[in-house]
């Protein structure tokens, strides 16, 4: 009797390893590909509000604001970050806008003074974003590669 339950165990085991194995790794897989999916979302996301960022960032060095359009781009950039983002990144983008709303009610600069700031000072308003980025990219990748 103890004879044919061992046989009948060892059945069940040898069965089920392969269906258990296949199990695993089809799981693994399948995290491996959204976490991947995430990552490019985020780099995509992170690129445009870059962008977006320079450009209306420029605009407010030069410009008095015309269109309230592009800083609600900016605003809907930031929520859209906020859907997955770390806390440090999320607060750089938002301390990034606050800085753009100010720029824009300051006075204008003519493009001498903008060389000369940026000469002098090596402005780079998206510079705290940008490494808070590729710092949270660089985690979430390395935890990926198991």
């Amino acid at each position: 009797m103890t004879g044919i339950l061992a046989a009948l165990g060892g059945s069940v085991i040898g069965a089920t390893t392969p269906i258990l194995s296949n199990f695993v790794l089809q799981r693994s897989v399948t995290q491996r590909e959204l976490t991947n999916r995430e990552l490019a979302q985020r780099e995509e996301l992170y690129s445009e509000f870059i962008r977006q960022g320079t450009l209306c960032y420029a605009k407010a060095l030069s410009q008095n604001l015309q269109n309230v359009d592009e800083i609600v781009a900016m605003y809907a950039l930031v929520n859209r970050i906020r859907l997955f983002a770390s806390a440090e990144v999320l607060k750089a983008a938002e301390d990034f806008v606050k800085k753009l709303v100010q720029k824009f009610g300051e006075n204008n600069m003519t493009i001498d003074e903008m060389k000369m700031v940026a000469l002098e000072q090596h402005v780079d308003p998206l510079n705290d974003f940008a490494l808070k980025c590729r710092h949270e990219l660089r985690k979430v990748y390395a935890q990926t590669r198991w």
